[in-house]
């Protein structure tokens, strides 16, 4: 039988941010605690039947993480430039998950909660 084994793991900060050229309450500062969940696939096993190690899954998201924790996004790189939406901030985590993960696993997906009814996702495209 094929298919693609996958593994989530989530983490959470606390951080600001308020949304340039929005037309509403968005635009003023305001605050969540966000959580993301980072999704990485593989085709394989390695000799312990393991894709990757979730503890190092939950490092390598805790180091891009710790650069948000109790920040102002609009004031840290990328969003000091780039809105700091959900969506932006969940397509960054991906970009940046996938620089530190190494073949044959792969990011499939990031999502980025706001709320606990709301969410953004980046997926492999």
């Amino acid at each position: 039988m094929t298919g693609i084994y996958a593994l989530t793991v989530g983490g959470s900060i606390a951080a600001a941010h308020r949304l340039r050229d929005y037309d509403g309450n968005c635009e003023r500062l305001h605050g969540h605690n966000w959580r993301i969940d980072v999704t990485i696939e593989s085709d394989t096993l390695n000799d312990q039947g393991i894709a990757m190690d979730f503890r190092e899954i939950k490092s390598l998201l805790s180091e891009i993480l710790s650069r948000y924790d109790h920040m102002h996004l609009n004031e840290v790189s990328p969003f000091d430039v780039m809105n700091p939406s959900s969506e932006n901030f969940a397509r960054h985590i991906f970009n940046e998950m996938e620089k530190r993960v190494t073949h044959p696993v792969r990011v499939s997906k990031v999502a980025v909660w706001e709320s606990e009814g709301s969410r953004a996702e980046f997926i492999r495209g």
